[in-house]
């Protein structure tokens, strides 16, 4: 038999790709959805997706649900301002400038294994609910 994580994967994969697990007393659904035009892997987090779960505070999620979910980070000035901002703010102030990041969390994995990574390093006790036949 396939390990948990193989398994995972196998049951994301394909088009309808769907599974169900526990892990620190939350149930996570997991399936393919489309996201506009492109195919993701949404977690709901029991039964739920809830915009408040996607703050972050010191790149750490505010809510616990959000530990489920894919860290976004970006920068606020993005380096290819840096010689505008170097130019009108100075070296330092333009250094400072160009080093802050955003933290924010998505539900959505735009790959099985890249969610399937994550679950593997912060939840290494994650266990199958259900079927493989199951909607």
């Amino acid at each position: 038999m396939a390990d948990k994580w193989e398994q995972l994967e196998q049951l994301l994969a394909g088009v309808f790709g769907h599974a169900k697990a526990r892990a620190d007393g939350h149930e996570l659904a997991l399936q393919k959805q489309l996201d506009g035009e492109r195919l993701v892997v949404a977690v709901y987090v029991d039964s739920y997706i809830k915009g408040e779960w996607m703050v972050a505070e010191k790149g750490e999620p505010v809510h616990v649900e959000g530990r489920f979910w894919r860290p976004i980070r970006s920068r606020v000035w993005p380096l290819s301002k840096y010689k505008v901002l170097k130019r009108a703010f100075g070296k330092k102030k333009a250094d400072e400038m160009t080093a802050q990041c955003i933290v924010s969390f998505s539900p959505y994995w735009a790959s099985p294994r890249s969610l399937v990574r994550h679950l593997k390093k912060n939840f290494p006790d994650l266990e199958l609910v259900g079927s493989e036949g199951e909607p």
